[in-house]
């Protein structure tokens, strides 16, 4: 991989991090050499995770679509999470087939099935932010400054596309409107199932595990990259060690994770904490038991909102971790009292003159957005719905056209038909989720009616609602005539009325429409300030960040942004709650333990599988010490979020020893805080890889290929 880096990225991030808080980190890779990495227990050197001049283990780094992935042999193979490929087994499931069920091997490459599935490699990273910040001075207005940054982007984006072709660019903030950084990616677009355990063992203990230790499910898959329709040969790819690690091991991950908040104010936390996490997680579970009551027993149905329901399911039990993790812990009142501290520190300190109003200027800003909270969420939802958003995109667009001369009416929809229709044809296939879609239209309405904002109030004051009372009964009723009202349901039986005349099409009023109309206005005022709002806000942050650093003199490291970085620590357990002691492993004994006598679906597992489990031999370096049966999964006190999903955890010689897949409960607000008490990541332990594919899979042709000898 190929550095360049700047003096302005390492003067903000490379600063000495001392031994007594070195666990806690998703570091850059222009931060390895600030860590004590020998003294931690790393036995190989920082050059072979990353080096410029040669292959390191960053080289068999992909990223996985929201995941991370690892090459794990010369052949292009690729291990994962079982839940990062869900969605794409799940696409090509039918009742026949049915892969997410039963599993999936392919022995024969000519046997692998293509995905939709992006895989990304780092190819290299060079720090822009001068070029990014250029034309921007202390007085420029919050969204100018916003605006330059974008054009500014898109400049270098265009000019770096056009200097590597076969490259995809990606610039990422990595402190607001401070420090920007280029990204050069391979993308290899041909990606193909070849190893996914059945799901009873892929996604054992369900959602009720979800989130949770101990923890026994087989979270992983295999797959292949392939570029111009051979196998791609990575530079580099993991050597397994099938023998795993022992309680205590030093342990480290390289991944891509999505994002992270520590560096946010103290307001943000709270927005987050009373208005985002909760709204959001309720309505995610109005969701995922509209859609179960939905689908019912139809196996076809079942598959096709498979991804959808897992994709809710984990994001809602996430949030209320994360609630449960704010309530009990302090860290939001820790970051008021940091702040505090911050503003104390500008006002002794006359290098920060200029920054003391801006602590007051925040909390009204703060105010403000707080006050527009719950129903722009709402809103924001009801975009995604799909009676909704096909009429207020129809409105818009009928907007639009309405100034313009008969010249300029053709050439927009000359510019834009394509889109139009494709946007429009979602209708017709609404018949078969249309009850769905109603319920849901229904309750983002029922939600939106008891709004206090009188803009809000203002949509219900129509012919439709009147008499009717803030209930859900009356939310449905609503949503029925508006929907049975509408010209638009015609499309769902008759594909040519936006074939014939697409500009007579868009004119096309009715109850509906107006309606969108109405929610287009309000929240067209309620985003501007919104927008702006957010602008001010980040304008702040940076000056915020420079009062911290000068305060702490130093140690600050950027909040994860989907960006490769180096995490370490130890195979660890820890006390969640009094009395209670999480032991570092889980083996198969304890599935057993889980399944037999259970009424619980999430634990169901197939009786050959019981059978199996109770008589095979299998290798002893599958073993664990404490009893003899095969280790499953593992817990550690590495730092992780979400698209960490999939990542490889290496043992202190950089072997793959396990593929990191969830945190625990507790450790659901690490996306704002981290701390040894609390903080435990979760994987599949490499033994119950080796173990599921030998015995259960005969995978055979797959280890050979990973170079695995049992």
């Amino acid at each position: 991989m190929k550095k360049i880096v700047l003096v302005s990225l390492t003067a903000i991030f490379l600063f000495s991090f001392k031994s007594d808080s070195f666990e806690e980190g998703m570091f850059p890779m222009s931060q390895l050499n600030s860590l004590d990495l020998k003294n931690a227990g790393l036995e190989i050197s920082i050059n072979d995770i990353y080096n410029e001049s040669k292959p390191a283990l960053v080289n068999a780094l992909v990223r996985l679509g929201g995941c991370t992935g690892s090459f794990i042999s010369n052949t292009g193979l690729i291990i994962t999470n079982h839940h990062c490929v869900f969605s794409s087994v799940a696409s090509v499931s039918s009742s026949e087939n049915n892969y997410l069920e039963n599993g999936f091997y392919a022995s024969d490459k000519a046997d692998e099935i293509k995905t939709s599935l992006p895989c990304k490699i780092t190819m290299s990273y060079q720090d822009v932010s001068e070029a990014v910040l250029e034309g921007i001075n202390t007085n420029t207005p919050a969204l100018e400054k916003q605006e330059i940054i974008e054009k500014n982007r898109k400049l270098i984006l265009e000019r770096e596309q056009k200097s590597n072709p076969n490259l995809t660019p990606e610039i990422s903030e990595m402190l607001v409107g401070k420090s920007y950084t280029l990204f050069l990616y391979k993308t290899l677009s041909d990606v193909r199932l070849v190893y996914v355990p059945p799901k009873n063992i892929g996604k054992f203990g369900g959602e009720t595990d979800n989130w949770e230790w101990p923890r026994h499910n087989g979270d992983f898959s295999i797959v292949r990259a392939y570029e111009n329709g051979l196998p791609y040969i990575p530079e580099k790819h993991l050597e397994v060690n099938p023998s795993g690690t022992s309680e205590g091991d030093f342990t480290f991950i390289l991944g891509y994770p999505g994002r992270t908040y520590r560096n946010q104010t103290a307001q943000f936390l709270d927005y987050q904490n009373s208005y985002v996490l909760p709204i959001i997680a309720d309505w995610f579970d109005f969701q995922i038991n509209a859609i179960k009551d939905f689908a019912g027993n139809d196996v076809d149905m079942k598959l096709r909102y498979s991804g959808r329901l897992a994709s809710l399911n984990n994001t809602s039990k996430n949030f209320k971790g994360k609630m449960q993790g704010l309530q009990r812990t302090d860290v939001i009142a820790q970051k008021y009292s940091n702040q505090k501290k911050l503003a104390d520190f500008a006002v002794n300190n006359s290098s920060f003159k200029n920054y003391q109003p801006l602590f007051q200027k925040n909390k009204e800003l703060n105010e403000r957005k707080f006050a527009l909270a719950r129903d722009y969420i709402y809103l924001n939802e009801l975009y995604r719905n799909g009676i909704f958003s096909g009429a207020a995109f129809t409105q818009i667009n009928n907007e639009s056209i309405q100034s313009l001369s008969k010249d300029e009416r053709l050439s927009y929809l000359e510019k834009n038909s394509s889109k139009i229709l494709k946007q429009l044809s979602s209708y017709r296939g609404l018949e078969s989720k249309l009850s769905l879609e109603k319920k849901l239209f229904s309750e983002l309405l029922y939600q939106l009616s008891s709004s206090n904002l009188s803009e809000i109030k203002f949509l219900f004051d129509h012919k439709f609602y009147s008499g009717f009372s803030d209930s859900r009964k009356s939310a449905y009723k609503f949503a029925e005539m508006l929907w049975e009202s509408s010209k638009l349901r015609r499309i769902q039986k008759n594909n040519s009325l936006m074939d014939t005349d697409l500009a007579k099409f868009l004119k096309t009023n009715d109850e509906l429409i107006a309606f969108a109309a109405r929610v287009n206005r309000v929240f067209s005022g309620m985003q501007k300030e919104m927008i702006q709002v957010n602008a001010e806000i980040d304008a702040i942050i940076p000056r915020f960040n420079d009062i911290e650093m000068e305060m702490k003199g130093g140690s600050f490291i950027p909040d994860a942004n989907g960006t490769l970085r180096f995490t370490y620590g130890y195979v660890r357990g820890y006390e969640p709650k009094d009395a209670v002691i999480a032991s570092p492993y889980t083996t198969v004994s304890g599935i057993l333990e889980k399944t037999e006598g259970s009424t619980n679906t999430d634990y169901f597992l197939q009786s050959e599988f019981v059978k199996k489990m109770k008589t095979i031999e299998p290798a002893d370096v599958l073993k664990s010490n404490a009893n003899g049966s095969v280790v499953v999964g593992l817990l550690y006190n590495m730092d992780t979020t979400g698209g960490n999903s999939g990542s490889p955890i290496m043992d202190s010689k950089g072997r793959l020893v396990g593929v990191n897949f969830d945190r625990a409960y507790t450790a659901t607000i690490n996306d704002y805080a981290w701390n040894e008490s609390y903080s435990r990541s979760i994987g599949v332990d490499i033994r119950y890889v080796l173990y599921i594919m030998k015995y259960f899979g005969q995978a055979d042709e797959v280890l050979d290929e990973m170079g695995v000898k049992l």
